[in-house]
Order: structure tokens, then sequence, then C-alpha cells
């Protein structure tokens, strides 16, 4: 009678620990943050170089952006599409490796490029109204010599194609 009690203690005792390990694993794994679902890409020309663009042009999208990336290939990046011109921020929260962000007007004029550092929660702003924000390995744009003043080209139904 009592090994029958014993028994089923232990197979309680391993039911709750197995449900708590499995539980402390999932806690662990979206404490870095969601990861960013696919994206559609665009080319997007910047004098003479060609740079293919995820594009994040919804809430959702625009919040996870390049967090947990761990790579960003050579002239790859990632376009945030605002809803509205105005002053944009970004931050790094649960981004993994530095990166410049250039924001940008309607036109696609560069207002400014500023430089970001993987991890930190420094809020990084336009300089005026920013319809786009282009997120690019750090110091992609200076090796380039691309910066204020300079215009993306971005295709217009990108423009136009946001929530």
């Amino acid at each position: 009678m009592h090994f029958h009690r014993i028994k089923n203690s232990i197979f309680t005792l391993t039911v709750s620990v197995l449900g708590a390990t499995l539980g402390l694993a999932a806690c662990a794994s979206s404490a870095a943050g969601p990861a960013q679902a696919e994206l559609p890409k665009i080319e997007i020309q910047l004098e003479a170089t060609r740079v293919i663009a995820e594009v994040a042009n919804t809430d959702t999208s625009r919040q996870i952006g390049m967090m947990n990336r761990e790579s960003l290939g050579k002239d790859d990046g990632m376009l945030f599409v605002f809803k509205r011109s105005e002053t944009q921020c970004m931050w790094m929260k649960n981004t993994l490796i530095d990166l410049d962000v250039a924001f940008a007007d309607e036109s696609g004029k560069i207002l400014n490029v500023a430089q970001m550092k993987a991890g930190t929660a420094d809020i990084h702003c336009s300089k005026g109204n920013a319809k786009l924000a282009l997120e690019m390995n750090l110091n992609w744009f200076a090796r380039r010599g691309l910066g204020e003043g300079h215009v993306m080209r971005v295709p217009e139904s990108t423009l136009q194609a946001h929530q």
C-alpha cells in the first residue's frame, strides 16, 4: 500500500519538475525577444550601391526590427517605413549587432545617420521629419561616403504600402 503512494508521489514529482523545466526553457527563449518573421525584400539604390532591404512596414515588424539577428549581409539592410513623416527614433533592445541607421524623408533624402551600439537602450532620432529609416552594418554609410543629403531610391509602391 505504501509502495503505491510512493510510486504516485515520484510520478507527480517527476511531472512537476518536467513541467517547471519546460516552463523555464520557454521563458528563457522568449526573454531575448521575438524573432522577426520573414519580410518582403526590395532593392534600394544609394548612389552607385545597390542594397537589398527587408521591409518593416507594420507596427509589429517595426517593433521587432533586427532583434536577435547574429549577422547581416554586406549590402543587406532593413528599411523601416513609418505611417507618418515625423521625428522617428530607434533603439537597440535585443539587437545583437552594431548598426548604422539612416533616417530619410518621404523623397528618400537622408536627414542624418546615427551609429547604434548592440544591446543598448540609447535612443537615436531623426533630425527632422522622417518617413524612412534604413539600418545597415556599422560604418556602412561612412565607408561609401554616404550621409546627409544623399538620396535613397525606394520603389514608390513601398512608400505606399504601410500599416
